[in-house]
């Protein structure tokens, strides 16, 4: 015959069934993180493409008013 699960035995399976989830949990908030910091690099990476693109497009226009503004008669 199997013997009756005392209070103490319940509490231990539960606090293990909670060190589990606790663990699960860890694992899975460390995953968000290494996304999280990849997507922020991925950002960085993309905001200096924008910036250096906006200042190769306004030499490029600054260049062809000083052209257009050269050839102008005086």
């Amino acid at each position: 015959m199997a013997e009756p699960i005392t209070q103490a035995q319940d509490h231990d399976r539960r606090i293990g069934r909670l060190e589990g989830i606790a663990e699960q949990l860890d694992r899975r908030l460390d995953g968000i993180e290494r996304a999280i910091g990849e997507l922020g690099r991925r950002i960085d990476t993309l905001t200096r493409w924008i910036i250096g693109i906006q200042i190769a497009t306004l030499i490029a226009i600054g260049s062809l008013l000083l052209s257009i503004l050269n050839k102008l008669p005086n």
